[in-house]
């Protein structure tokens, strides 16, 4: 099986008024997708849902994308077409994992857009690569779990996680009225990072970090709020410009390898407002990895990152901050048990002075707990 037996090719002259900098494809050449700095990539199936009406949203996404002005940066975005819909439902789903397993081998951040949630499942893999600490950052009102076997855009973090037990699942702007008090109970005994909607309002620069660790954020357009995102179905939620502000953050992330939007249903959409909302959240994404330093994540550089030993009196060993020369992001290590190892996860500045005062930030704690549950 090759790309072009998965993938409708879509044609630039059949979308009007276009002025965003993309190329599309007639065929999938090595030749061409090498020279590639981001990948697009349309999906359509809705069958395994509460949200029908969501298959005919991916054209409608792409049309306002165009529409939009070039990135900050230039940059070389191929859109790809759209996956194909399978026969099935599974079927749909191994097109879209064969595509991103595909496309993941050019080493170039993949976006996905269109279709619903559950469709994170199949391309977790490839997302994620031969990481050690895997991580996915979900970007959601609520928590789309449940205690039966059944797998849909509702209930499908059980069979993330299953696939992937040493998988970081990490929650921006969930609201607690809407989830069950047995999803909470998952975060907490999993030590999940969360972000809820209230913190997100009182300062949304602090989902950052959050973002930066993830190799796959998934968005779902019903984190926006009803008055933002009329084809949505949530009351209160983030703001447009927020949402927007979390894609950037995404696509600036130099862990980010798949960025996906999904629950965009253009028959409940008022006036293409939500749909204009769609694009620009995808414009968002690639104008942040347009904008990505050129830095690696080897923490033993001392060219690129500056070190800082804090003590704590919870600890016996100093705690070790690094602050990018580049970007300026902070990071700091986190010890694995009594293993002697550590793993490095970002932090905001923010968290950086809480321990230099003696305070144990949240998001560290949480993940010190679940690696030494790991142990």
């Amino acid at each position: 099986m090759d790309l072009s037996e998965v993938l409708e090719p879509v044609v630039l002259n059949d979308y009007d008024d276009v002025h965003f900098n993309v190329q599309t494809v007639s065929s999938y050449d090595d030749s061409l997708l090498v020279s590639a700095d981001a990948f697009l990539i349309g999906y359509s199936e809705d069958r395994n849902s509460n949200n029908v009406g969501v298959s005919a949203g991916t054209n409608a996404i792409r049309r306002s994308l165009y529409r939009l002005f070039q990135t900050s940066k230039p940059m070389m975005i191929i859109d790809v077409g759209n996956c194909v819909k399978g026969a099935s439902v599974d079927d749909s789903y191994k097109n879209l994992e064969f595509c991103v397993n595909q496309l993941a081998l050019y080493g170039k951040p993949i976006i996905v857009f269109g279709g619903t949630q559950e469709a994170l499942s199949p391309v977790l893999k490839a997302g994620i690569g031969r990481v050690a600490y895997p991580a996915v950052c979900l970007v959601d009102s609520q928590i789309d779990w449940a205690e039966d076997d059944v797998f849909t855009n509702q209930t499908y973090i059980q069979k993330i996680v299953d696939a992937c037990p040493l998988l970081r699942v990490i929650f921006v702007g969930i609201q607690e009225y809407l989830s069950s008090r047995e999803a909470y109970k998952l975060i907490r005994e999993n030590n999940y990072s969360y972000m809820r909607l209230g913190d997100c309002n009182t300062l949304i620069t602090s989902s950052e970090s959050f973002i930066r660790d993830a190799q796959i954020v998934s968005l779902d357009m019903n984190a926006v709020r009803y008055s933002d995102n009329p084809a949505g179905a949530n009351v209160n939620g983030l703001y447009s410009e927020q949402i927007c502000q979390v894609a950037w953050y995404a696509g600036y992330s130099p862990r980010m390898n798949v960025f996906h939007l999904s629950e965009y249903n253009p028959s409940k959409d008022n006036a293409e407002i939500s749909e204009k909302l769609a694009g620009q959240i995808l414009w968002h994404v690639l104008d942040g990895i347009s904008q990505r330093k050129n830095e690696s994540c080897d923490f033993s550089d001392d060219d690129m990152y500056l070190k800082r030993y804090l003590k704590h009196p919870m600890f016996p060993q100093d705690i070790c901050f690094y602050e990018s020369l580049i970007s300026q992001t902070m990071w700091v290590e986190v010890p694995i048990g009594s293993t002697g190892r550590k793993r490095i996860i970002p932090c905001s500045r923010k968290d950086y002075e809480s321990f230099e005062n003696g305070v144990v930030p949240e998001l560290w704690m949480t993940e010190f707990n679940r690696l030494s549950n790991m142990d």
